[in-house]
């Protein structure tokens, strides 16, 4: 696994152990007190673009609106990459258990990026006791 200090910039994250680490390596162990979708836009080779957006003030439950908008901001970004995906990352406060909000929002994420043709090369979910993917099973 490659750790948060053997971040290299435009090394491609190939792997689940590599997006892991790299998510890590944003959450850099902050305690979380509001959520934040982190969103990273990766090219066709799995490098993360140069530009990393956290969006603050993220509601509890996801909004239709806001959803649909990201998909289709990720569309247009993605334009130019063919085979590029979408690193997500919802940092909030709280126990590190998946609550149903966070699982609905991997839910509705998940499917406005297939909505608009994105691939979703991750998604994590980050708290105070550190990062672990959320997966939708």
């Amino acid at each position: 696994m490659t750790s948060s200090s053997e971040m290299i910039p435009d090394q491609p994250l190939r792997d689940d152990a590599a997006l892991l680490a790299f998510a890590t390596f944003l959450h850099d162990g902050v305690t979380p007190r509001r959520r934040t979708l982190w969103l990273v836009m990766l090219d066709g080779e799995r490098r993360p673009l140069p530009v990393i957006v956290p969006v603050d003030h993220v509601p509890e439950e996801p909004d239709a609106l806001m959803v649909s908008n990201l998909g289709r901001a990720w569309s247009e970004i993605l334009l130019g990459e063919p085979g590029g995906s979408v690193l997500l990352m919802l940092e909030r406060p709280g126990p590190a258990a998946p609550s149903f909000d966070d699982l609905a929002w991997r839910a509705a994420l998940g499917a406005a990026a297939a909505e608009h043709g994105v691939g979703l090369a991750a998604f994590f979910l980050a708290t105070a006791d550190g990062v672990r993917p959320l997966t939708p099973d």
